[in-house]
């Protein structure tokens, strides 16, 4: 499948243009069939995708097979060994992945693997557990099927899915700990935006 669109693939070009700004080395962790990957690398020194998935790796594979500045890693992210200071990330970027991962640990990591002055960008979804929370996704409903017929609906792509445990709250608690001053918004498609800057001087 070349293009396609869904409710993730919806923030690329949001994305593309945040990490275009510092090119550099970006890394997507869960990066799937690599639809990411090949619309950033024309903006990046280079660009690295990791997932668990040894299929789905095979598939990203054969999209960027013509692409030279990618990097392909199948494996556990938070089992990577950590980079060098020379291979810090100037973009990490986490589409609809963080959910399958331990939440501070996988928060811990991607700060660890992101270069001073980088920028941390995830789109992630949360769980409804408060009044609000149910709401606001009741609210959505209508819209967003709207924008699914306008965009010719969801496409499965054939990769993992798992229901988020923690709420949005408890999102904000966990960056608030970890990445201080990080930006969570709400964002249409059930998703959020958490956006983090490095501090130049934190070597964390």
């Amino acid at each position: 499948m070349e293009k396609y669109w869904n409710h993730n693939t919806a923030f690329h070009e949001e994305l593309v243009a945040d990490a275009k700004e510092r090119g550099g080395r970006v890394l997507d962790i869960g990066c799937g069939d690599g639809l990411l990957l090949q619309r950033l690398a024309p903006f990046a020194q280079q660009v690295v995708g990791i997932d668990p998935d040894t299929q789905t790796i095979a598939r990203a594979q054969t999209r960027l097979a013509s692409i030279s500045n990618v990097s392909l890693i199948n494996g556990d992210f938070l089992a990577m060994p950590a980079p060098s200071q020379k291979e810090l990330y100037s973009t990490v970027i986490c589409v609809a992945t963080l959910h399958h991962m331990e939440l501070r640990a996988a928060l811990l990591k991607m700060r660890q693997v992101l270069a001073p002055g980088g920028r941390l960008l995830i789109v992630g979804l949360a769980a409804n557990k408060s009044f609000i929370d149910f709401f606001i996704s009741g609210l959505l409903v209508l819209p967003i099927r709207f924008m699914e017929r306008l965009h010719g609906g969801m496409q499965d792509v054939g990769v993992r899915i798992a229901d988020p445990k923690e709420s949005l709250s408890e999102i904000r608690q966990a960056a608030h700990e970890v990445l201080p001053g990080a930006n969570i918004r709400r964002r249409f498609y059930y998703r959020y935006l958490m956006s983090w800057n490095k501090p130049i001087l934190d070597i964390n």
